[in-house]
């Protein structure tokens, strides 16, 4: 097979570098990233993208650890290519969140590879035939419904996968052919979690009975993920968004067939950054089909479902009433918001002579500002990804940086209308946070009075 061809037809056919101007190709030094990284860098010419590489050391295998850093940073310095490196104490990570390694790892990575892009760049991952298959089966081992066994997609948000039709033969016959080396990861040959037992001992007995066989995954992948966009677009008709809760009219969710009414289910929740279960689902529906015109739901994550005649609802577990209400904050000039004792200053970064121990400052880059600067108590279904750190919605934020529950609908958001851009406490969104020495900065900073 001709690699560079069949990326190229992967980049293109699947509109993986739509918008992009820039692409960072995820590097840790093995070898599919060295394949994608070196195929990147020959197509990057004629499709018209500056091509930078990324790695993030895990901190978890030593000296091993620090020659895969060492062979990235010299692969790229060879050929000219713009580095971004950084590293993170992984097993602390995964104690303190009780996680496991490679659950904690992930977190960090993308949280790391993300917090590099704009909205004209993307992160290429070498994702490729094998490692589809793998998840695949592991969401068959969970008992997975259709979105599950879709696997890993070609296109994530800023994530890209274009090596996902591609072979673990292919990419090392490639290598072998532009003599190019790789590093191996030793703790890859050890089956002591259920990814590198599937590798290692299963793949190969499947391969046995059908020599094509991630190639069939991957077909199995397209067809799949086919089907699953098809019946979430026809199951988004079902709810609608009004003011802070989801509704669900109920004739219409129960006449529904059944997976189109649980898909919406599971949107709506998602909208307030809840993923529900099957039991859930079941719940709810029962919940609909019910004669009680006023009966409830608890729902993880804080949720609650409430049947209000002909409609389900999904929101806070009870109305609130906002402590202070949202508020455009005009430029250069101070804020009041006496309600909830705090005062917010925006305006130029001359002014950050009057900053004392009170204030929490932050910093952003103006251009990426969407539209007006605004104050307000924070909603359901608002999120934040400071840099470094991966997405999270804020009451996860809070929770874990201890934050009183009475605190917290009290404390300033600072969004655009983008989104969330700041809170006090737990900082400020990748998306537009600048250093302070930055000239065109401009500046956020807020005053508990």
């Amino acid at each position: 097979m001709d690699v560079p061809e069949a990326v190229k037809r992967a980049l293109r056919e699947q509109g993986l570098l739509s918008g992009a101007e820039r692409v960072i190709c995820a590097l840790s030094g093995g070898a599919d990233s060295v394949c994608l990284a070196d195929v990147l860098l020959s197509l990057a010419p004629t499709l018209g993208f500056a091509l930078e590489c990324a790695h993030f050391d895990h901190r978890l295998r030593g000296a091993e650890s620090e020659r895969d850093a060492g062979f990235v940073r010299d692969w790229c310095r060879e050929r000219g290519i713009p580095l971004h490196f950084s590293s993170g104490d992984t097993a602390e990570y995964a104690k303190e969140r009780g996680l496991s390694l490679e659950e904690a790892g992930r977190d960090l990575r993308y949280a790391f590879l993300e917090g590099l892009c704009d909205e004209k760049t993307v992160v290429a991952t070498a994702h490729q035939a094998e490692d589809q298959a793998e998840t695949i089966l592991l969401s068959l081992l969970r008992g997975a419904g259709l979105r599950g066994l879709c696997g890993i997609p070609p296109r994530r948000g800023r994530i890209i996968r274009p090596l996902l039709e591609l072979s673990r033969e292919e990419i090392l016959n490639y290598l072998e052919e532009r003599g190019l080396s790789h590093v191996e990861d030793s703790s890859n040959a050890v089956p002591d979690v259920r990814r590198n037992r599937l590798r290692l001992q299963v793949l190969p007995l499947l391969r046995e009975m059908n020599p094509s066989f991630a190639a069939a995954c991957s077909r199995t992948s397209r067809l799949l993920r086919a089907d699953e966009d098809y019946l979430t677009d026809a199951s988004a008709g079902l709810w609608r968004k009004e003011g802070e809760e989801a509704v669900l009219p109920v004739s219409r969710l129960l006449e529904a067939p059944p997976p189109l009414a649980a898909r919406a289910l599971r949107q709506a929740a998602e909208g307030f950054g809840v993923r529900l279960e099957e039991k859930h689902v079941a719940s709810l529906l029962l919940l609909a089909s019910s004669d009680s015109p006023s009966a409830r739901l608890s729902l993880p994550g804080g949720l609650t479902a409430r049947r209000r005649y002909g409609e389900l609802r999904l929101g806070n577990s009870e109305p609130k009433t906002l402590p202070f209400p949202e508020t455009e904050l005009p430029f250069g000039v101070w804020t009041a918001l006496p309600d909830c004792k705090w005062s917010v200053f925006w305006g130029d970064p001359g002014e950050r002579t009057k900053i004392n121990g009170k204030f929490i400052a932050f910093f952003f880059k103006k251009e990426s500002i969407c539209g007006k600067m605004l104050v307000r108590p924070r909603r359901s279904g608002d999120r934040l990804r400071p840099a470094g750190r991966p997405e999270k919605s804020l009451k996860k934020w809070m929770i874990e940086e201890k934050i009183p529950a009475p605190e917290r609908d009290r404390l300033p958001v600072f969004a655009d209308e983008a989104g969330v851009l700041a809170v006090p406490g737990l900082g400020a969104a990748a998306r537009a946070s600048a250093e302070e020495e930055r000239a065109d900065a401009v500046l956020l900073f807020a005053e508990r009075t």
